[in-house]
């Protein structure tokens, strides 16, 4: 790999389902899922908590799934089917959508920062202040502190020249589409007030 290559080729993702005004279809919404993990794991061994955290939750996920691919089609109807029974898929749905969302605003900062500085900590750290910190202790958060100094750089992660520009270019479709996802699923789990539930 030249040193211009980036380390992420968001052609190469199929990316979030698109049309908000229907159902998430469940499916096609965990394989976006995986695919993200894909992308956190470019970003070097220091984030293996991260990534573990959100493969477990996509796990249970898929298993809930497994169980009735049928009426669990849509990612809605599984949630309140779940829900009324052992209440596992919202619970792995909140924390999956946060860890997500935290993903999203990160490359959003990067997408839109104007002067495209090669450090991104200060990027990742508006995401999980935004996103994760107030769900977590003390030692979490020292833990991410850490985490901060190993992120990539801009060039490393989406890359120089051309391999950046394209990159741009497909974040400027991938991330509304990814936002639009995230927001339709806080409000599910605000409108059954899920979305507090504890660890």
């Amino acid at each position: 790999m030249n040193s211009s290559s980036a380390r992420i080729q968001f052609k190469a993702l199929k990316g979030f389902p698109g049309n908000a005004a229907d159902k998430i279809e469940t499916r096609a919404f965990l394989d976006a899922a995986l695919e993200i993990v894909t992308v956190i794991e470019s970003f070097g061994k220091l984030f293996t908590p991260v990534i573990n955290d959100m493969n477990g939750n996509i796990n249970k996920l898929s298993k809930v799934y497994g169980e009735n691919v049928l009426k669990h089609h849509y990612l809605e109807d599984m949630i309140l089917l779940n829900m009324k029974a052992e209440n596992v898929a919202p619970n792995a749905l909140l924390w999956l959508k946060r860890g997500l969302l935290l993903i999203c605003i990160f490359f959003e900062n990067i997408y839109n920062d104007a002067q495209r500085q090669e450090p991104l900590k200060l990027h990742l750290q508006n995401a999980y202040e935004r996103t994760l910190k107030p769900y977590h202790g003390f030692i979490v958060q020292s833990t991410i502190k850490i985490i901060y100094a190993w992120v990539p750089t801009r060039s490393q992660l989406i890359g120089q020249g051309e391999d950046q520009e394209e990159n741009l270019v497909v974040l400027a479709d991938y991330l509304p589409t990814m936002r639009a996802q995230m927001d339709k699923i806080d409000a599910l789990l605000k409108a059954h007030n899920l979305d507090e539930v504890p660890r």
